[in-house]
């Protein structure tokens, strides 16, 4: 075979390989509902303030607007999470990630994904798909759900790839103005430049200890 033929055999063979995909970065708001309740009335009194959640690759942003504004980074990939105080200007690293949102490998067989994504076991089951905000998922159900580990079903977008509902007895929450972007930028998921550990507050003297 001279070398002409096997230039285009080898671009035959390489069409024929699927290519691997990054993963959809996007951005959308967190809300949190009551678990059951159909999506115009949840969404016409949400629990609390929504969230805003930026996620690109295994890389996630979650914004909380409650009054500490505490803002969650997690890096799947490093096993790494940290929590940014930006009114103090700190970070602090934390154990666990939180377990509601995980990327998936394959959204029609996601349960060892969720396994990895708990700290504690799932014993999941494939539901079926369901329409959420509109939108195609796949929903799995925890038969194992309890007290001590109460997350009982959660919702994957096939397209994002990632966790876009998810409920527990008491709580609920669904991604609502899905923003798919081409790359989003990676300072959303640094600890920003200035940000120090954070310290305990030093404990204040009492008034008029060791007066004389």
């Amino acid at each position: 075979m001279n070398r002409k033929a096997s230039s285009f055999l080898a671009a035959i063979v390489l069409t024929c390989i699927p290519a691997v995909s990054r993963a959809q970065d996007f951005f959308a708001d967190v809300v949190y509902v009551a678990p059951g309740k159909p999506a115009a009335a949840a969404a016409a009194v949400p629990l609390h303030e929504p969230s805003k959640l930026y996620v690109s690759n295994h890389k996630m942003r979650l914004e909380t607007r409650g009054l500490t504004g505490t803002i969650l980074l997690v890096d799947s990939d490093a096993n790494a999470t940290v929590a940014l105080f930006p009114a103090q200007k700190a970070y602090q690293p934390l154990s666990s990630a939180p377990s509601e949102y995980f990327r998936v490998d394959d959204p029609e067989n996601a349960c060892s994904d969720w396994q990895k994504a708990s700290e504690r076991k799932i014993a999941c089951e494939k539901i079926g798909h369901e329409t959420v905000d509109g939108h195609d998922t796949v929903k799995y159900k925890n038969k194992g759900a309890t007290l001590a580990a109460p997350l009982a079903a959660v919702w994957i977008d096939p397209t994002l790839k990632f966790v876009v509902k998810w409920e527990d007895a008491t709580t609920g929450a669904e991604l609502r103005n899905i923003t798919k972007q081409e790359k989003l930028s990676t300072a959303l998921f640094e600890v920003p430049p200035g940000f120090g550990i954070l310290r305990p507050k030093k404990k204040q003297p009492k008034s008029g200890a060791g007066a004389k």
